[in-house]
């Protein structure tokens, strides 16, 4: 396993998490492109680090309150990085709180996140990194 990709995105989700987009800024590549799971509303893809950062901001100002738990790293192989997690989220305006299970497939280069695909499931999420398990 490559610890120092798995560093990056799990470096990448703490700060999503904290809404620290700027700090978010440094860890995604300028030519960054993700997709997002079947049956989202804005699915993409988003291409370029400022549409990236732009729909990551776009979602939080919906979420009063956020938090990312029991992430577990499923693949590390030729630069993806493959996890699962869990995504509770509260909204700013009406309180409603939910959570789900998300899997994410990130491609990492350079030390900076070039790619990334969010999918339901993990073997979705294999599948968008070219790997099966």
């Amino acid at each position: 396993m490559s610890k120092d990709n798995i560093a990056v995105v799990l470096e990448g989700i703490r700060l999503f998490e904290a809404f620290d987009f700027d700090g978010m800024a440094r860890l995604w590549h300028p030519d960054v492109r993700i997709t997002g799971p079947e049956g989202w509303p804005e699915r993409g893809p988003f291409e370029g680090r400022n549409a990236v950062l732009g729909q990551f901001g776009r979602l939080a100002s919906d979420w009063g309150k956020q938090r990312i738990s029991d992430a577990d790293v499923v693949a590390d192989h030729a630069g993806w990085v493959v996890l699962t997690f869990r995504w509770e989220v509260q909204g700013a305006r009406s309180g409603v709180a939910t959570a789900t299970q998300i899997a994410a497939a990130y491609r990492v280069k350079d030390g900076r996140i070039s790619e990334a695909h969010f999918r339901w499931k993990r073997e979705e999420a294999l599948e968008a990194a070219g790997l099966r398990e």
